[in-house]
């Protein structure tokens, strides 16, 4: 239970939302059903379609098969004819007139062969040793090489048709026997008619935009293509009996379709249903396949008008719920936006709201613009009395002179004096004086960095003085575009006071005191190092974490002051960060804006000098 409070917590619905998802789940179960009950049609026209492509595909081959094999018988029976015989082996005695009379018997029963079968085009009987090429229709002396070559290898591999010239053909030899060292003394070449299988093919295929598809095996010939492909392959001169694209549809398709069977495939963004069978004893294989926008272009309108009421359901809730939009949820995003400005402090865009109706929200508002006064008041008090309080911790700690750095100096002054050497106290009385003269100044609660760098300055001077070859202190000069920055009176001395008195005062060998500038586009880092040897990691991480804290509550002296009132006045980016210097001792970062910089609500604090004793 708890996990699911948690759940609901995290998950935040509006009222538009709220009011979409209700509608939405009243129309969701209506458009289920409808698209199951399509789902389910589309599913039995599939189903349908394969069975018949998977029928017909069947049909034509066995038809094919049937009238090849008849074909085949005929032309076997040809070649044991008497006429062609007597041709074959008697025609060297054979009186010129019988030769003739043989060859037009022969011709004759040619024509017979061909006008018995649809798919014959044509049929040549040639005999080498005679001479002649008898065909149906002529008797010629020519006998082609290509052709002779190809029915050499039908004789050797066995194989039942084999494209020629563009066109198929079935041959046969005298003797027919493959193994036989004889050379045939006759060939018998049966041309296909490519146009009209192709023509049965489409006459088969009675689907709009269906294909039907013939192919050899061995990939050498195709039949079936569309009439734009066969006008494009009549176009192309350099033509290759042996491609599978030479007399058929692209080989995109035959490969999409590799195993028979029916299923689906897609080609060129186009999805088809296929169905494909293999002729084992002709090694051809059919395959027909038809666009699926064809078989189910109903079935797909009704879809569309499915999608259609969908489409119109949603907007009609849509429009809907921007009608309740504009009547409830818009006043509350603005009174939420509000909200969000007062949270920002931007208390005159929070006091605009405006409401134009006499209802509910017109009271909320109302309500909410007074608050917001009221706050903007009271924090405007709050401010000032904070300010205030700062300002008088300023002057108070102005006021306070360390007796312990005044003893100090003043012994300091009396052995320089026991010597007599006057230019010494010359220079350790000029910088003492600077140094009281800007403690004890109380015209401003700001001044520029530079102000503050020369005072920082004068102390480090007086402190050279006093420890003598003990200390040697690095102090780099501001960056000319920094020295104009505003910033609050007192960050830098108490922290330069803070690593003598904690770092460099008991020493034992030479004090290292370095203050370093780097300025960059939007910030400058003032970096305050010494090499202390009693500083502990438990003490760095204890005022590290102190910095942190912005607890009004918790008393800040020191850097932490300095910490609180440059965040107060530059803003959260201000600040101290510390860490250990490469020296040895600690490492303080004093980061100042350099863009934007101003202290329009600026504030100074208390700076004393004791951080490390918290």
């Amino acid at each position: 239970m708890k996990a699911l409070h948690t759940l609901r917590s995290r998950i935040r619905f509006r009222i538009y939302e709220k009011l979409v998802t209700a509608f939405l789940l009243t129309l969701i179960p209506i458009l289920t059903i409808s698209f199951l009950v399509t789902l389910s049609s589309e599913a039995t026209i599939r189903e349908d379609i394969s069975v018949s492509l998977r029928s017909k595909v069947h049909s034509y081959l066995s038809t094919f098969e049937t009238e090849m094999t008849r074909i085949i018988r005929m032309k076997e029976r040809y070649m044991v004819d008497e006429d062609v015989q007597n041709l074959i082996m008697f025609h060297e005695i054979m009186p010129f007139d019988e030769q003739r009379t043989a060859m037009l018997s022969i011709q004759e029963k040619l024509r017979q062969f061909r006008d018995s079968s649809l798919f014959v085009q044509g049929i040549k009987l040639m005999v080498p040793e005679l001479g002649r090429d008898i065909q149906d229709e002529r008797i010629d002396h020519n006998f082609p090489q290509d052709e002779i070559d190809a029915l050499r290898e039908m004789r050797t591999t066995r194989q039942i048709i084999m494209p020629v010239n563009g066109t198929l053909i079935l041959g046969d030899s005298y003797p027919n026997n493959a193994m036989s060292m004889q050379t045939p003394e006759a060939w018998l070449e049966v041309i296909l008619s490519t146009a009209d299988i192709e023509t049965s093919l489409r006459q088969f295929s009675e689907f709009r935009d269906g294909q039907a598809v013939l192919f050899d095996q061995a990939g050498k010939w195709t039949l079936g293509m569309p009439p734009k492909q066969k006008q494009n392959q009549k176009q192309n001169t350099n033509t290759d009996t042996t491609a599978a694209s030479s007399m058929g549809v692209p080989a995109d398709a035959l490969q999409a379709a590799t195993k028979d069977g029916i299923g689906r495939f897609e080609l060129g963004g186009t999805k088809y249903y296929f169905a494909r069978e293999t002729s084992e004893l002709l090694h051809v294989t059919l395959l027909m396949y038809v666009p699926e926008k064809t078989v189910l272009g109903p079935l797909d309108w009704y879809k569309q008008l499915l999608w259609i009421l969908a489409a119109t359901s949603l907007l009609v809730i849509l429009v809907f719920s921007l009608w309740i939009y504009r009547l409830i949820h818009r006043p509350i995003q603005r009174l939420t936006m509000a909200f969000r400005q007062l949270e920002k402090g931007e208390f005159q865009q929070s006091l605009a709201l405006q409401y134009r109706y006499k209802d509910q929200f017109s009271d909320l508002y109302q309500q909410f613009n007074y608050m917001s006064s009221r706050l903007k008041q009271l924090i405007q008090d709050v401010y000032e009395q904070e300010l205030s309080l700062k300002r008088a911790e300023l002057k108070q700690l102005q006021s306070q002179i360390n007796p312990h750095f005044l003893y100090n100096i003043f012994f300091l002054l009396n052995r320089i004096l026991q010597f007599d050497d006057v230019d010494t106290a010359k220079a350790l009385t000029r910088n003492l004086g600077t140094y009281f003269r800007y403690i004890t100044r109380s015209s401003s609660d700001e001044v520029e960095l530079q102000q503050e760098m020369d005072h920082v300055r004068s102390y480090a001077a007086i402190q050279s003085i006093r420890f003598g070859s003990k200390l040697q202190i690095e102090l780099e000069e501001l960056p000319a575009e920094a020295k104009t920055l505003r910033v609050p009176r007192l960050i830098l001395q108490p922290i330069v006071e803070n690593a003598f008195e904690y770092g460099l005062e008991d020493h034992q060998d030479q004090g290292q005191l370095r203050i370093s500038c780097t300025m960059s586009a939007d910030m400058l880092i003032i970096q305050v190092e010494d090499n202390g040897e009693s500083l502990s990691d438990e003490v760095l991480k204890d005022i590290s974490a102190r910095l942190k804290i912005k607890d009004a509550a918790v008393e800040t002296t020191g850097m932490l002051n300095v910490h609180h009132r440059l965040q107060l006045s530059l803003g959260a980016s201000a600040g101290l960060l510390l860490s250990r210097s490469e020296l040895g001792g600690m490492a303080v970062r004093i980061q100042i804006p350099a863009t934007g910089n101003g202290l329009e609500q600026g504030g100074s604090g208390n700076v004393p000098s004791d951080d490390r004793r918290q």
